[in-house]
């Protein structure tokens, strides 16, 4: 085998490898960002008590909360989280999904969906004043930014499927 044979077998890829290491790059930071929601879904289902920037929206002092209120801020807070869960790992099937070859929508999808849970659950955090909104926001940085890299080099599906 010559030479020339070899460097062109390298360069002809299965349909579902892409040579372009940007795109693996992109995917790469869009799966870091779908698992971090999903983490992130899990630590507030289980955070045991109001945190100190919900007292201090609440207006009470650290443990003095009515009952009822701490109840019904925690009800709400789990109940996040596991939604949050539930968007990680729906983005990270989106993006396996178009990873193994399917469409482009796959990965939009992911990041549209991380975007929209992630941006409103970053917004009510910065609403009741703390900076822990700053985790939201990067979750959704990440996928929004590996997705764009990743769908903007893929040109092996650039007009098939959406």
């Amino acid at each position: 085998m010559t030479l020339a044979a070899t460097t062109r077998e390298r360069s002809i890829s299965p349909p579902f490898e892409v040579p372009d290491r940007t795109i693996g790059i992109g995917y790469r930071l869009a799966q870091i960002g779908a698992a971090a929601t999903a983490l992130g879904g899990v630590v507030d289902a289980f955070i045991p008590r109001l945190l100190p920037h919900h007292e201090a929206f609440l207006g009470v002092a650290a443990g003095q909360a009515p009952a009822a209120t701490a109840t019904l801020v925690l009800t709400l807070l789990h109940t996040l989280g596991v939604a949050l869960v539930a968007v990680g790992v729906g983005a990270l099937a989106l993006l396996a999904a178009w990873r193994g070859g399917g469409p482009r929508s796959a990965a939009t999808s992911a990041a549209l969906v991380v975007l929209s849970a992630e941006g409103m659950n970053a917004w009510a955090i910065a609403r009741v004043g703390s900076v822990l909104f700053l985790g939201p926001v990067a979750c959704c940085l990440l996928v929004v930014v590996g997705v764009a890299l990743a769908i903007g080099r893929d040109s092996r599906r650039a007009g098939a499927g959406g």
